[in-house]
């Protein structure tokens, strides 16, 4: 045991004297090196494309990129293209998740059910029911989970709905401010976009950048309104577009436009706190009531049950 120990701290010591004479002779080029990279900066995005680049030459992941792609190819073939403009609608109010396209979601879709009613035949399928129970119960979750994205992707929406609702009024307190400050609407929303980080700025900035490809103000804005389906959102969207086309000061109208928001997210609130009580009657006959009756009554029916 003494050995084991004196080799241990051999060892400990031996690369510590290792370590500090490495240290010292290559101490110039670690210098310039830490004072390179927090001049420079590290280049994040080039590390991540090499990783992937070294991933994309290995064969295992070029042989299921032909699949994954001869997979999409059939699925695109079979898909309605209703079913895809639909598709494409509901990813374009999520936000494109994960940059994917209709074919993409359906054909992520597909195999996540192939992989569940594989997993779950083999599951059950080595129990004692039999083999259509287990085809039928394997196809009944695979379903199940084939919907999941689909349900996942209704709660993106909604909650980026919500998280536009909630940055308007700041959103727009900003833009006002600015172009009180002398600057354009253009260039109002720019800055806005470039210092508030959100959903709301990623659609501005997406407007602002088909305004460059050659779309007039107004039809970027209504562009806009189609894309975000939010209804306070399109009221604003039209004001705007009004005061536009009229020629309306926009600082005037974006003032009055925040007042109205604030008021409608008062109104809401009021409106969510009246249907609280509602909403709490179900919980408190489920859970509140049943153990309030069990602790008043309870000692009464056990008097009643020793004294019959």
């Amino acid at each position: 045991m003494i050995s084991l120990y004196y080799l241990l701290f051999s060892m400990l010591f031996f690369t510590l004297i290792t370590g500090a004479i490495l240290i010292q002779i290559f101490k110039k080029q670690l210098v310039i090196s830490a004072r390179t990279m927090d001049y420079f900066g590290i280049d994040e995005e080039k590390i991540k494309r090499e990783k992937k680049q070294r991933r994309k030459t290995t064969p295992h992941f070029t042989l299921l990129k032909k699949m994954s792609d001869q997979g999409k190819y059939f699925v695109g073939q079979r898909m309605p293209t209703s079913k895809k403009k639909e598709l494409e609608q509901r990813l374009r109010e999520a936000g494109y998740p994960l940059n994917m396209s209709p074919i993409d979601f359906r054909f992520l879709q597909i195999l996540i059910g192939l992989i569940i009613m594989i997993g779950m035949y083999t599951l059950v399928g080595n129990g004692d029911t039999g083999f259509l129970s287990s085809i039928f119960l394997a196809g009944v979750v695979s379903v199940l989970g084939m919907y999941f994205p689909s349900f996942y992707l209704s709660v993106i929406i909604k909650k980026r709905r919500q998280e536009i609702l909630k940055s308007m009024p700041d959103f727009f307190d900003m833009v006002n401010l600015s172009i009180e400050a002398g600057m354009g609407l253009d260039a109002s929303l720019l800055k806005v976009c470039k210092q508030s980080k959100g959903a709301l700025s990623e659609e501005f900035l997406q407007t602002l950048e088909d305004m460059k490809l050659g779309k007039s103000r107004r039809e970027a804005f209504s562009d806009l309104r189609s894309r975000v389906p939010v209804h306070q959102f399109q009221s604003i969207i039209t004001s705007l577009i009004q005061a536009d086309l009229l020629g309306v000061g926009m600082a005037k109208v974006i003032r009055s436009l925040t007042e109205r928001i604030r008021e409608q997210r008062t109104q809401l609130a009021r409106e969510q706190a009246m249907k609280a009580p509602v909403k709490m009657v179900f919980p408190m006959l489920l859970f509140i009531f049943p153990s309030m009756f069990i602790v008043l009554l309870g000692p009464l029916v056990i008097y009643l049950l020793e004294t019959i």
